[in-house]
């Protein structure tokens, strides 16, 4: 791992390296330029320091040298001298938890050496272009800082326009409630649903945490309205300590997930919770109703498992009117599928984890699950009272599409 840099979490692989505050080491491709406190600009023009900036500047003219020299009067700052290896030459000294990268170039030239010599994975730092003779200035790439602001003080340094105007990331941002409703999520906050969804359509960014499969339909134009952070389905205890990490957070930050998180006050998060489980029954007819419903919510709850997220619970038709189903149903506010018996013993399943596994005769629940799901994948197979009640919960096949 590079000096200067530290992971948040080992315990939780999908947190960024972030920039750290650091003694700064001298380096052959740097020349830093230092200004008095108040520094006169132009037609004596009294310019405050801005200390909360640290400007890496590159640019390969006069006029560059004279525009970055500008800035850097009343910000602190160095310049790349060589961009044969760009990222190094910052990777090394990025040591400012306020760096921003300002490349002095023509516009077109500004994108070339941002997509082909600038990667995210070893630079953290937004990205800024500003033209060489300091006409016009803009955001090339947003990384979580207050870019906007940022280039608001350059602006008024140089006194050129803005091509980037925060309003303006609207126009690409998508419509969360309508995803929200198209999945059918029950969200923890309803008026918290609506405060993102306005957050976002001005131009704000969410961070998104979900264990399910979710797909977006343009990810470079979506990852400017979400930041997303994919958990596999075997870590929920990875997904709680994100969940505790987002709580003490002031971010906005989202959970799409159908398993159950720790239970704490959590300001600025809101849980969707998308209704894709479904649950297979199997039970007789004479089963107590509240015995069968407190047992599979335990049930449910005891494997991590959100009994709101149930969208439905299987049976067969031998069962489909007890008393039991319907108080199970109700209680869950999901609807009841049956099946045929002759069609649930039909059903063989690879019960067996190899790479070439003998399907075997599946049990009613299992059956069930498997069958209203579409094979989903299991989440938890036959478990509850042996003697009344069992039930497997599947996750409905599909992925879930955020952005159209």
């Amino acid at each position: 791992m590079a000096d200067g840099f530290y992971k948040v979490s080992s315990a939780m692989d999908y947190i960024k390296y972030a920039p750290r505050e650091a003694p700064r080491r001298p380096s052959s491709k740097i020349i830093s330029h230092t200004a008095p406190n108040n520094a006169i600009i132009g037609n004596s023009k009294q310019i405050r320091r801005t200390p909360d900036m640290y400007l890496y500047c590159y640019g390969r003219s006069q006029k560059a040298e004279e525009t970055g020299n500008r800035l850097m009067e009343s910000c602190e700052g160095e310049w790349i001298r060589s961009v044969e290896n760009f990222t190094l030459s910052i990777g090394e000294s990025a040591v400012r938890a306020d760096g921003a990268i300002i490349l002095i170039l023509p516009l077109d030239a500004s994108v070339k050496l941002l997509t082909e010599r600038i990667y995210p994975v070893d630079i953290r730092y937004p990205v800024f272009t500003i033209d060489p003779s300091g006409r016009f200035a803009g955001i090339l790439r947003h990384m979580g800082y207050n870019s906007f602001e940022m280039l608001s003080q350059m602006c008024e340094v140089l006194g050129c326009k803005a091509l980037s105007v925060e309003s303006d990331r609207g126009e690409t941002a998508p419509d969360l409630k309508k995803a929200v409703e198209a999945y059918n999520m029950i969200p923890d906050k309803p008026e918290l649903l609506d405060s993102f969804a306005e957050f976002i359509s001005a131009g704000g960014n969410v961070s998104i945490y979900s264990d399910l499969p979710i797909t977006l339909n343009e990810p470079v134009l979506d990852s400017i309205s979400y930041s997303m952070y994919m958990f596999r389905s075997n870590q929920k205890k990875e997904l709680g300590q994100a969940y505790l990490a987002a709580s003490q957070d002031d971010k906005p930050a989202a959970f799409i997930t159908c398993s159950t998180l720790p239970d704490i006050e959590a300001g600025n998060v809101l849980v969707l919770t998308p209704r894709r489980v479904i649950v297979g029954l199997e039970l007789t007819a004479r089963t107590d109703p509240d015995y069968a419903v407190e047992t599979v919510e335990r049930t449910l709850v005891n494997h991590g498992i959100m009994p709101s997220a149930v969208a439905t619970v299987a049976v067969s038709t031998i069962v489909r009117d007890s008393d039991a189903v319907k108080a199970i149903s109700e209680r869950l506010g999901c609807y009841v599928t049956a099946f045929d018996s002759r069609l649930l013993k039909a059903v063989k399943l690879p019960l067996a984890a190899t790479y070439s596994p003998v399907k075997v005769d599946a049990d009613t629940c299992t059956a069930a699950a498997c069958l209203a799901s579409d094979n989903g994948n299991i989440m938890v197979r036959r478990a509850g009272d042996k003697n009344t009640v069992l039930l497997t919960a599947s996750l409905r096949r599909g992925t879930i599409a955020l952005t159209e």
